[in-house]
């Protein structure tokens, strides 16, 4: 039991020094560095912000443009490639027709 209490009355190991600690000399940037900080974020959500609206108008034209393409088709609203029948070599076009598109006299 002795050796219970002698080994709680024991000094901490290491224990506290006199060595003293120079305050540093960087220190915190201050009110000014929390307002670069603060209007450089600031900036960053306006600048996101903006590219997010810009991409939606993008996006928006893209749609209206393949709507109006749609619609402009002689198929409907097909916008899929050129199928067996239909030959885009800018040759005389599908069997039966000129380059035109036009009937030919015949077939």
């Amino acid at each position: 039991m002795t050796t219970i209490l002698w080994l709680a009355a024991a000094v901490p190991s290491p224990s506290p020094s006199g060595v003293d600690v120079a305050p540093s000399k960087g220190g915190s940037p201050g009110f000014a560095g929390f307002v670069a900080t603060f209007l450089l974020a600031a900036a960053l959500v306006a600048l996101f912000g903006s590219l997010t609206r810009q991409l939606r108008i993008v996006n928006r034209r893209a749609a209206q443009r393949e709507a109006e393409q749609a619609a402009t088709l002689p198929g409907g609203t097909d916008t899929g490639a050129a199928g067996p029948d239909l030959e885009v070599d800018g040759g005389d076009g599908p069997a039966g027709t000129g380059p035109d598109g036009a009937r030919r006299p015949g077939s």
